[in-house]
């Protein structure tokens, strides 16, 4: 059924429609008007009229006979489920979503596979709307909780910082236009945009970010890194004052981290709906479906796009972590890489070309030995030379029918940092059994299957617990995981000096495993680096403080993602943001 015609969606229509389908469907019929009205239930004059749109919308084919009781030739072409499955397509293409759950009956499996065949860009009455479809629900979008990557990606729309941060360190404006940084008396100055509010229309000024950042200064996530700030102060509604125990010309590029998102303090106590002041704002956040709208008080440059709905869809057993399945029209994309997208302008375009954006992800799928395990150092060295530093974890992983990884193996956190290999003493004795940790994503989950094949290869027994990703951190918070082999995944964000910075730093997970002595190692590196250093030359020093966690076979790297993105040439303004997502901000398309 051509979108270019007029929509059959009338209720009777349907009916009337529903009524013929006894006759058959595909097949020619030779039968008379009376006849027809008769099994419609309708005069023959109605009874020609809707046969005339029928065949016009192209859900039949009708040839008249003149005369009467002449027979005339009639094709059924559709199926009653075909045909309401058509005009469901056709009501989400339009943002009538109730509607289309109600003409196919309640149907959540067909409904989904149609938001999945519909996903991509529409234009509906000059407003730019995007459709996407993801498999789980997204978690409550509050930046001072642990989040997984995507959630991390939707608190970047959601919210602004003080700062922004780009990935090699360059800090600009956000929601404060200057910052100075006075190096003699160790005082921090930022100062705000006039005219802030947040997405509820309350007011965003100094004094809201000072009791903001008071509060986040006690808290377990932030103790750490805000532990050299000796007072925060407003000086005027737009300026906030930062006193510093220590030297920290960095701190402004810190304030760029997603976990320093400016929220009402409130929200700190509170799980309720989100409210920011980023680029975009929540309508609507439900296990079904995740709405955002744009903000048009935004202080920046406001999105092309006008709205942006993801529904949480069941996936197949071949379906892989990080596919956002954006794709409709004329091309269709069959990806079995486990971070690829797809994103298309919602047209049917024969020919259109299809353009193509892939990176290696910053950072990795990573194992973290738990020092309560007690290993000996020969020990580490030959679980991490059995499972990570060979093809061994990769070849099972492509054995296996569960999972299909893209990527490359990882040697680092970071692609690009310096590859370390190892060697084992072949005799040491390993133990009888090692347990694992994981939360619950399909990449680890994956990585924890082939890690027990190993292990079982080599006579150990492998416990494994899989946790949902709250319990995993909650347990990390309380310094409770006591599995020997933790198994998470680290994506660095936009900010990637900082992102680094702050997760060697505060990270639970690797915080709870490292013995205490090197956690104050850690620590004192970190607190060094941070005195003298900006985030532009953050990296260059990270590098070997990482590499000696990987060195001494506490951090065990396994995989760096190929994150994809494929999109129709017809859209303009796409770009693969550092979470595979596309740059929703920016899409647009002429019509």
């Amino acid at each position: 059924m051509s979108q270019s015609k007029p929509s059959f969606s009338d209720k009777k229509q349907i009916t009337y429609y529903s009524r013929l389908t006894q006759l058959g469907i595909g097949e020619e019929i030779l039968i008379t008007l009376p006849e027809l009205s008769g099994l419609m239930f309708t005069s023959t004059r109605h009874c020609r009229t809707l046969l005339g749109q029928m065949h016009e919308y192209g859900l039949i084919k009708w040839e008249p006979k003149v005369g009467r009781n002449q027979r005339s030739t009639l094709t059924l072409l559709y199926t009653l489920a075909e045909l309401k499955a058509e005009l469901a397509q056709n009501m989400i293409t339009a943002g009538d979503y109730e509607k289309a759950l109600s003409l196919i009956d309640n149907d959540k499996a067909l409904f989904e596979k149609l938001l999945v065949h519909t996903s991509g860009t529409q234009m509906r009455e000059g407003q730019l709307h995007i459709q996407l479809t993801y498999d789980r629900p997204f978690s409550s979008l509050l930046p001072h909780q642990p989040q997984r990557n995507s959630e991390r990606f939707l608190l970047r729309q959601i919210y602004s910082c003080l700062t922004r941060c780009n990935r090699d360190g360059a800090v600009s404006d956000a929601l404060a236009h200057h910052w100075i940084y006075d190096e003699t008396n160790l005082v921090w100055k930022f100062f705000l945009r006039p005219g802030l509010s947040f997405h509820d229309g309350s007011e965003i000024n100094a004094e809201v970010i000072v009791s903001l950042f008071k509060e986040l200064q006690t808290r377990p996530p932030y103790i750490k890194e805000l532990a050299h700030i000796q007072s925060i102060s407003a000086s005027g509604a737009l300026c906030i004052q930062f006193e510093l125990r220590r030297p920290d010309p960095g701190l402004a590029g810190l304030f760029a981290d997603v976990r320093y998102s400016i929220q009402p303090i409130s929200q700190l106590l509170s799980t309720t709906k989100a409210i920011g002041c980023g680029v975009f704002q929540i309508q609507e956040h439900s296990d079904e479906k995740l709405k955002l709208i744009t903000n048009n008080q935004y202080h920046g440059y406001r999105a092309f796009t006008d709205s942006v709905t993801i529904w949480q869809v069941s996936r197949s057993k071949d379906y892989n972590p990080g596919e956002i399945e954006i794709r409709t029209g004329g091309l269709v994309s069959n990806q079995s890489s486990s971070c690829s997208s797809y994103l298309s302008a919602g047209k049917t375009n024969s020919g259109l070309s299809e353009q193509v954006h892939n990176r290696i992800e910053d950072g990795c799928l990573l194992g973290i030995l738990n020092h309560r395990s007690h290993f000996t150092d020969s020990q580490l060295k030959k679980i991490r030379y059995l499972l990570f530093s060979n093809e061994s974890l990769k070849n099972k992983l492509d054995q296996s029918l569960d999972y299909n990884i893209e990527g490359v193996l990882a040697y680092n956190l970071l692609p690009n940092w310096v590859k370390l290999s190892a060697i084992t003493d072949n005799d040491t004795q390993l133990p009888k059994k090692i347990s694992v940790a994981l939360f619950n994503h399909k990449g680890l989950e994956g990585c924890a299957k082939a890690i027990s094949s190993i292990l079982a290869d080599n006579g150990i027994e492998c416990d494994i617990n899989c946790y949902s990703f709250d319990e995993f951190y909650r347990r990390a918070f309380a310094s409770t995981l006591s599995e020997d082999l933790l198994l998470t995944s680290v994506n660095f964000d936009d900010n990637r000096p900082t992102s680094v910075y702050c997760w060697l730093l505060s990270d639970p997970v690797l915080h709870q495993s490292l013995p205490q002595q090197q956690r104050r190692w850690l620590y004192q590196e970190l607190e060094a680096l941070s005195s003298i250093t900006t985030p532009q030359n953050y990296l260059t020093q990270l590098e070997p403080i990482a590499t000696t966690l990987v060195a001494s076979h506490l951090l065990l790297p396994m995989f760096h993602h190929k994150q994809t993105l494929h999109f129709e040439g017809l859209l303009q303004g796409v770009k693969m943001s550092p979470w595979g997502w596309p740059e929703l901000r920016d899409v647009w398309f002429e019509q």
